[in-house]
């Protein structure tokens, strides 16, 4: 895994800490650790990172989501929230920022590797063309997608894709190669997923109609190669109506 530097912002100095050391055995550079926001663009000023990683409440006047909106707007900085507060209300003020991931006290070591492995891929996307973008037809593969993955572009065909799940920002295509996770919004996948061959069955799933095996009209869901994926309520009808059924009813 290739070195990054990291900036870290964050008051409670247990936790810079633990943040702090967990990094530089993972390999990275911590360029400071600020608990601030003045502190934190003396920082910047100082040394460029690669990524911040930035608490949602911090001491003074400015929160963490002041200073992501400048990181975004006039830094063009990636940064990753890190924060106890979850709830429906600061997730939603945090999402207009459009930060590259979310780290929720509390954490361990893998969490912190996987936030920022994944904020650092995204990150890398946004020098690159965007794999999944809306290109010129006549450069587009139309059987599969290119995933930005681990530092490369990964091919996925359509056919070997099974389905896909979303938590929170982060959205998994489970195909029958390996799992990938990515920063992307399930509903921003779902405009490169042929319509045709792939359908919403749940806010969080969509999956490959030619992999549905069983359906269970009693406790709502469907078995994609073996495995139980929910069937929202609304999702039903279309769903049904995509199948030649016969019923003993």
């Amino acid at each position: 895994m290739p070195s990054h530097k990291i900036l870290i912002v964050e008051d409670e100095s247990t936790i810079a800490r633990h943040l702090s050391r967990v990094l530089e055995l993972l390999g990275h550079r911590v360029t400071g650790i600020a608990g601030r926001v003045s502190e934190a663009l003396e920082s910047l000023h100082q040394e460029r990172p690669d990524l911040v990683l930035l608490d949602i409440k911090l001491r003074g006047e400015l929160d963490g989501i002041d200073l992501a909106t400048r990181l975004r707007s006039e830094y063009h900085l990636p940064f990753v929230f890190v924060t106890s507060q979850a709830d429906a209300r600061t997730v939603e003020r945090a999402k207009l920022t459009r930060p590259h991931g979310y780290l929720i006290k509390p954490f361990d070591e893998n969490d912190i590797f996987v936030a920022v492995e994944l904020a650092l891929s995204v990150a890398d996307d946004a020098s690159l063309a965007d794999p999944m973008s809306s290109s010129s037809k006549e450069e587009k593969v139309e059987d599969s997608l290119f995933l930005r993955y681990r530092k490369q572009l990964v091919k996925v065909r359509f056919t070997d894709l099974c389905w896909v799940s979303s938590d929170r920002n982060y959205t998994t295509l489970h195909a029958t190669s390996g799992k990938y996770t990515m920063n992307y919004s399930l509903k921003y996948v779902e405009e490169h997923l042929p319509k045709s061959d792939f359908l919403r069955v749940h806010k969080s799933y969509i999956v490959a109609i030619s992999r549905i095996t069983a359906f269970n009209f009693n406790d709502n869901y469907v078995v994609v190669d073996g495995n139980e994926i929910p069937v929202g309520r609304v999702y039903q009808p279309t769903l049904v109506s995509r199948f030649n059924l016969l019923s003993d009813e």
